[in-house]
C-alpha cells in the first residue's frame, strides 16, 4: 500500500501531550447473549478501519510537526477471539492494555466467549483519535455495519469521514458571533483550588486498574424522578452528590472552596453535531467551583446550580482557551509549544465526565442480546482522578481509573459508598 501521511491535528496534538498525565486510552465493555460471527465482524471492522485511516497510522513525533503515518496491517492486528471459562475477568484484564503512539493500528477490540453462548466485547482505543463522543458513534456503527452486513446489504455500509479540525466548533456561528469566539484566548476552565483526590503515593507496585460501581435501574430512575421535580437535569444531580462526596473524602471544612471540572461535549457547537466531520475529539471541560458544601444535599445542589449558571449562560462554553492552543501549535515548533502549552495548562485534579446513555437497541448485534455494558476514560497518573458516568438498559455505571495499588482500589470503593449515601439522601428529597 501506498503510505500516506496525515494531518495530525490540534486535539491529537493535545492528547499526545495529556500522556503526561494519563493512559490515553478510552475503554469500552458490552456484554451479550449469544455468539457473534466472526467473518463478518472481520469484513465490517476492515471496511471502517480502512474508511477512518488515523485508526491504522502511527503517530511520528518530530521536532518542528508530528504526523500520522499510515501503515500496513491485518485484521488480526485489531480483532482478537478468546474461549475462556471467565470472559467477565479476562475483558476487564484487556482493558487496561495501552496501545504505543507509535503502533500500526489505533484500535484493539477483543472478543471473550464463555459456554458457547456468551461474549464479551471489550475495545480500547487511542484517545488521540477520538474521545467518547466518538467512540458511542463508531460502536454504534460498528453494530449497523454488522447487522447489514449479515442481512446482506453491503452497500449500506457507512461512516462518517469528514474533517478532524478542531475548528469545525466554529460552524454555526457567523459575524460578531465568530469573531468573538476566535478570540477567546483566556483560559477560564483554570482551578484556582488544589484539592486534591486522597491516593496513596505513587509507587512501584502501581498498575492499571479501572473500579466500578453500579446503580440499579430502580434507584436510576427514581433519581432521575427527584431531579425532574426539582427542576435540575440529571448531570446536575451527578456533580451535586459528587461534590458533596468529594468534601467529606478529602478532608475539607464545609466553608471550602472546591473545584471540580465537568466534560462538555462541544458538538453542540457544530452543525449537524459533527455527523459530518470525522472520528476526532471534540471535548473540553468546564470548573464546578463551589464555595461551600452546604448543610444538606439540596444545599449542594444549590451551589452547584450557583456554580454552574454563569457556564449555562454562555453561548461560548466551551471554547475558551482554543484560538491559544491553536496559535501555540501554529506558530511554535512541537517540543516548544509543548513547553509553552504545559506552562499554562493545568490537568483537572478532580473531574467528571457523564458520556450518557449507551443505547441498547443500537448495540445489539444480530442474534445477540445485550446484557450489560460500561465506557470510561483514560487511565489517570496520580494525583488526578476522573470518574466515568454511563447508563445501559436503565442501570447505571460509575467507573474511575487509576495507576495505583489495591489500598487505591479501597479508596475508591470508600468513595462510592459515600457517593451512594448521598445518591440515597437526594432520592429521599421527594419524600
Amino acid at each position: 500500500m501506498k503510505k500516506e501521511r496525515l494531518k495530525a491535528e490540534m486535539w491529537d496534538r493535545m492528547q499526545f501531550l495529556f500522556r503526561n498525565f494519563y493512559d490515553r486510552m478510552v475503554h469500552l465493555k458490552l456484554c451479550y447473549d449469544g455468539i457473534l460471527d466472526k467473518d463478518a465482524l472481520k469484513n465490517v471492522i476492515i471496511y471502517m478501519v480502512e474508511k477512518a485511516p488515523v485508526l491504522h497510522s502511527s503517530f511520528n513525533v518530530t521536532a518542528t510537526e508530528p504526523y500520522w503515518q499510515e501503515e500496513a496491517y491485518t485484521v488480526d492486528d485489531i480483532l482478537s477471539v478468546t474461549v475462556t471459562d471467565n470472559a467477565d475477568r479476562d475483558a476487564d484484564e484487556f482493558l487496561l492494555g495501552v496501545i504505543p503512539f507509535e503502533n500500526n493500528v489505533q484500535i484493539k477490540i477483543a472478543l471473550f466467549e464463555q459456554d458457547g453462548n456468551k461474549t464479551v466485547l471489550a475495545l480500547r482505543v487511542n484517545h488521540m483519535c477520538m474521545d467518547g463522543g466518538d467512540l458511542k458513534y463508531f460502536i454504534t456503527t460498528l453494530c449497523e455495519n454488522y447487522n447489514a452486513f449479515k442481512e446482506g446489504e453491503h452497500a449500506e455500509l457507512h461512516i462518517k469521514t469528514g474533517s478532524r479540525s478542531f475548528d469545525q466548533v466554529y460552524s454555526k456561528m457567523e459575524g460578531d458571533d465568530l469573531k468573538h469566539a476566535r478570540g477567546l484566548y483566556h483560559n477560564v476552565a483554570k482551578s484556582v483550588d488544589k484539592v486534591q483526590f486522597p491516593w496513596t503515593e505513587a509507587s512501584v507496585a502501581d498498575v492499571n486498574r479501572i473500579i466500578k460501581r453500579k446503580i440499579s435501574a430502580e434507584r436510576f430512575a427514581n433519581m432521575r424522578a427527584v431531579a425532574k421535580q426539582m427542576g435540575i437535569t440529571v448531570n446536575d444531580a451527578i456533580m451535586a452528590m459528587v461534590v458533596r462526596t468529594l468534601y467529606e473524602i478529602c478532608g475539607l471544612k464545609d466553608n471550602d472552596s472546591l473545584t471540580v471540572s465537568c466534560a462538555i461535549d462541544l458538538r453542540k457547537h457544530i452543525v449537524e453535531g459533527g455527523a459530518n466531520g470525522g472520528l476526532t475529539n471534540h471535548t473540553a471541560w468546564l470548573a464546578c467551583r463551589t464555595l461551600e458544601k452546604g448543610e444538606t444535599i439540596r444545599d449542594t445542589v444549590v451551589n452547584v446550580l450557583r456554580a454552574m449558571k454563569k457556564h449555562k449562560r454562555d453561548k461560548y462554553i466551551g471554547l475558551y482557551s482554543l484560538p491559544l492552543l491553536k496559535l501555540a501549535y501554529t506558530i511554535l515548533p512541537q517540543d516548544i509549544a509543548e513547553f509553552a502549552i504545559k506552562m499554562g495548562y493545568d490537568n483537572p485534579l478532580l473531574a467528571v465526565s457523564n458520556i450518557g446513555v449507551l443505547d441498547e437497541k443500537k448495540l445489539t448485534f444480530d442474534g445477540t442480546t445485550i446484557t450489560d455494558g460500561f465506557m470510561s476514560g483514560a487511565v489517570k497518573n496520580k494525583p488526578y482522578f476522573l470518574m466515568s458516568v454511563t447508563t445501559l438498559k436503565g442501570e447505571m455505571t460509575l467507573s474511575t481509573t487509576t495507576h495505583g495499588t489495591s489500598k487505591d482500589v479501597a479508596i475508591v470503593n470508600n468513595y462510592f459508598d459515600v457517593l451512594e449515601r448521598n445518591f440515597d439522601d437526594f432520592c429521599a428529597c421527594a419524600e
